[in-house]
C-alpha cells in the first residue's frame, strides 16, 4: 500500500545514502539517526525559506494587540510589506517593527506577505522528496565526507527540485497578465514568489 513520506521514512532514506541500515524508531539514541533528523530539520527550514506556493501568503492580516504592538508567530520565516506604503517592516525581538517610523506600534491591521514554516509532515510530497534527497546529500558529506555519495545524489537532487518547481508552477496558476480573476501575475525577476493578493 502506498504511503506518504513521514519523518521516519525520510530519515531512513537519508541513512541509506551512506549505506546504513534503517531504523525502526526515532527515539533510540543512535547518533547517526539523531544527526539525520537534525540535517532533515535544517534542510526543511532552508528550503521553506525560499518561499513556495504552499507556504507563502500575500496580504495576510496582522492585528495589533492592546498595546498597539504586533507579535510575530514563531513559524514566520519571512515577511514583507506590500511595497505600497512608506513603512519598512521587519521582525525585531519577536515583534513587528517599522524601521521608517522607528516604532513597534501600529494603528491598524497590517497586511503583509508572509513565508510560513510548516512541519515536515504537513508539506506536499514534492517538497518532502526534494528536502529528503537534499538532506541525504548534506548528511553524506558531513557524516562520512563521501564526495562520491554526494556526487551520486546530486542528479537525483536536481530532478527532485525540478519536480518541486513544476508542482509550484502548476499550483500557482501563474499568468503574464495582471488580472483579478484568481490567476497569478508572473514577475520575471522572481519566478518563485510571484503571487500578489491584496
Amino acid at each position: 500500500m502506498a504511503r506518504k513520506t513521514t519523518i521516519l521514512v525520510a530519515v531512513n532514506r537519508i541513512l541509506s545514502n551512506i549505506g546504513q541500515a534503517p531504523t525502526t524508531g526515532l527515539l533510540g539514541g543512535n547518533p547517526l539517526v539523531e544527526m539525520a533528523e537534525v540535517v532533515l530539520a535544517e534542510v526543511n527550514i532552508a528550503v521553506q525559506t525560499e518561499g513556495w506556493i504552499f507556504n507563502t501568503e500575500y496580504g495576510y492580516p496582522f492585528t495589533p494587540d492592546e498595546n498597539k504592538e504586533i507579535a510575530i508567530p514563531n513559524n514566520v520565516l519571512a515577511l514583507d510589506s506590500n511595497g505600497r506604503t512608506n513603512s519598512y517592516l521587519v521582525i525585531r525581538g519577536g515583534k513587528l517593527y517599522d524601521k521608517a517610523a522607528h516604532s513597534f506600534t501600529f494603528e491598524g491591521v497590517q497586511k503583509l506577505d508572509v513565508t510560513w514554516l510548516f512541519d515536515f509532515d504537513e508539506l506536499p510530497e514534492a517538497a518532502k522528496e526534494y528536502i529528503t534527497i537534499r538532506a541525504g546529500n548534506v548528511f553524506a558529506g558531513r557524516s562520512v565526507g563521501s564526495s562520491e555519495a554526494v556526487a551520486f545524489g546530486q542528479r537525483e537532487e536536481v530532478m527532485s527540485r525540478a519536480t518541486l518547481m513544476e508542482y509550484d508552477t502548476q499550483q500557482g496558476d501563474y499568468s503574464i497578465f495582471n488580472t483579478n480573476d484568481g490567476y497569478t501575475q508572473y514577475n520575471s525577476y522572481n519566478p518563485i514568489n510571484v503571487m500578489r493578493g491584496y
